[in-house]
């Protein structure tokens, strides 16, 4: 069986292949609460908290004790040959739900990022796959179709950040295997949909760089660069790529520069050869930062430098 929570939580019946459906959003949110501590009794008092909030009705235990029922008899559905040995068990305290990280898709989910991860250097054309295949298990948001109380809300978030960070891999993957033009159009509606997320934005800027659409890259770190300074203060990730793009860095086409700590490297790095006129941009792309971007932006600014063709942005 599967228990399945990157989506509208359900089970699933693997050897019979169908889906169980929950029949309320109470039941769904006790599956939630309880995947959430798989393995581990989950006291009664949390699981009150978790369905109805501070402010519970009077019969709220009787009223747990029939979701659960409810619960358990779903699973027994999705998995009759355990009719007599239950996965939903009541302790002392509450209830423990047994299930296997294998058998839980965001167990299998968190387990092929993992992999993905050390495979991404050595090996990026596997962790590419790996990692489609993973976010395919995704159906939706995790847990979707209803309020979330403590337990749930914090299993959500943890999840959407391992959502994440599987995006960043997967495109750093793509990049490693020349499918910068592919990943484009997902960088884009990424960076809409997570716009305080600098890596993404740093990204999008060099999948366009390698895609010879070196104003583009530049035109993505004028926009990203006000919002994310008003929320963080600063662009580490993108102000070094803007000064890598305007030195035509010969970083922006090596393996190393999908590696987020590649960037800082810059400043010890000698400009390349026939550079001469780009010694001083990059020195003043910072002064530009600190300007009024009213007075002088760094679009305007590079606009000039593209100009004179000095910057070469050819697909690789």
């Amino acid at each position: 069986m599967q228990f399945r929570i990157l989506g509208a939580p359900e089970l699933y019946d693997e050897k019979r292949h169908r889906r169980i459906p929950l029949t309320s959003p109470k039941q769904r949110m006790l599956l939630g609460a309880l995947l959430a501590r798989a393995n581990s009794p989950v006291p009664r008092e949390r699981l009150v908290r978790e369905l109805w909030g501070a402010l519970p009705p009077k019969k709220a235990r009787n009223t747990l004790n029939a979701h659960v029922s409810g619960l358990r008899k779903a699973l027994t559905e999705a998995e009759p040959e355990r009719a007599t040995t239950p996965r939903l068990v009541a302790h002392a305290s509450g209830y423990l739900l047994q299930a296997r990280r294998t058998e839980m898709d965001s167990g299998q989910f968190c387990l092929a990022v993992d992999q993905a991860q050390r495979m991404c250097r050595i090996d990026p054309q596997s962790a590419y796959a790996t990692l489609r295949g993973a976010l395919g298990l995704w159906r939706g948001t995790a847990l979707e179709g209803g309020p979330h109380g403590p337990v749930c809300a914090a299993l959500v978030a943890r999840l959407e950040e391992e959502r994440q960070q599987a995006l960043e891999i997967l495109f750093d993957s793509a990049l490693r295997t020349g499918r910068h033009r592919r990943i484009i159009p997902e960088l884009e509606e990424v960076t809409a949909a997570h716009p305080l997320r600098e890596r993404f934005h740093d990204q999008l800027m060099l999948a366009l760089c390698r895609s010879g659409r070196g104003g583009e890259a530049i035109g993505v770190y004028t926009r990203a660069r006000h919002r994310l300074t008003a929320e963080h203060g600063h662009t580490p990730l993108l102000s070094a790529r803007l000064e890598q793009i305007s030195v035509q860095s010969p970083v922006l086409y090596g393996a190393e520069a999908e590696t987020p700590d590649a960037r800082t490297r810059l400043e010890a790095e000698p400009p390349p050869t026939g550079a001469r006129e780009f010694t001083r941009p990059r020195f003043t792309v910072k002064r530009i930062e600190q300007e009024d971007p009213a007075a002088r932006s760094v679009m305007g600014f590079l606009t000039e430098l593209l100009s004179g063709q000095a910057l070469h942005t050819g697909g690789v």
